[in-house]
């Protein structure tokens, strides 16, 4: 493996290019500007300007790595595979509602080694690197300490494109938010994770989500003293489950219970 500093500044440098191009046209959309994918789902000029322009600055770098990203796909084979969202939490980033971010993490054999998450709205850069801890804006996270299931703060992501029985979110939802504190849906993944290894949340579950959701906030709450599991691995439609060491054992168990009783 080659040296992960480096490749630690390229995703950061990566995500604050994305940052860039968000910053510049937050609040200044029209509808010309986007487009639907498909039923529920939205893709903005920024989307395709931000990933671009990250592509072709790490294509720069390591022309030999491949890069897959949310808009232009492609090819995850080979040793160093390059994750990229160039804007999680798109219809927020419509609607005005600051919860988006640039989200770029490599792995090395399927491993998430390397990741860096940026936030324009707050300014706020997450990062991590295999073994080397985690930081927001050069300060050491670490995830919540907090023990008790009834003060656990839970994100959760329901995909507005369901393809399962709907009853599965809802009980999983309900039996988790009859124990818990709080819960909150934010609706960008990547911020969620970032948002666990800073302390905020204590947990989080969500469903049917890409490599590029979770690439990079994988590592970086791992690397925070966090634990997350992903159902298919990096792969599409993968399911995550994150939370600090005493709250995952709680949410897995929920969500399995919650499962087996349907």
């Amino acid at each position: 493996m080659e040296n992960l500093e480096v490749f630690l500044k390229v995703a950061k440098e990566s995500a604050l290019i994305g940052g860039l191009v968000l910053k510049e046209h937050f609040g200044r959309l029209s509808q010309d500007d986007i487009k639907e994918k498909f039923e529920k789902d939205v893709v903005s000029i920024v989307d395709r300007i931000s990933e671009e322009r990250i592509r072709k600055y790490i294509k720069s770098n390591f022309p030999d790595h491949h890069v897959v990203g949310e808009e232009e796909g492609g090819e995850d084979k080979g040793e160093y595979v390059w994750y990229i969202d160039p804007l999680d939490g798109t219809k927020n980033y419509i609607a005005g509602f600051p919860i988006f971010g640039v989200s770029v993490g490599l792995t090395y054999r399927k491993e998430p080694i390397v990741g860096a998450v940026y936030l324009p709205y707050f300014d706020a850069l997450y990062w991590a690197l295999k073994g080397g801890g985690a930081y927001k804006n050069g300060k050491r996270l670490q995830v919540s300490k907090r023990r008790q299931v009834r003060q656990f703060f839970v994100a959760y992501g329901f995909p507005s494109r369901a393809k399962r029985d709907l009853n599965i979110y809802w009980r999983i939802f309900r039996d988790l938010f009859d124990k818990v504190g709080a819960m909150r849906r934010p609706g960008a993944a990547a911020v969620d994770l970032c948002f666990v290894a800073e302390g905020i949340f204590d947990g989080l579950v969500e469903f049917e989500l890409n490599p590029w959701d979770v690439c990079a906030g994988t590592i970086i709450v791992q690397e925070a003293g966090g634990r997350v599991y992903l159902t298919k691995g990096l792969s599409k439609a993968t399911d995550v489950m994150a939370g600090t060491p005493d709250a995952y054992p709680y949410i897995e168990n929920a969500v399995k219970f919650s499962l087996e009783g349907l």
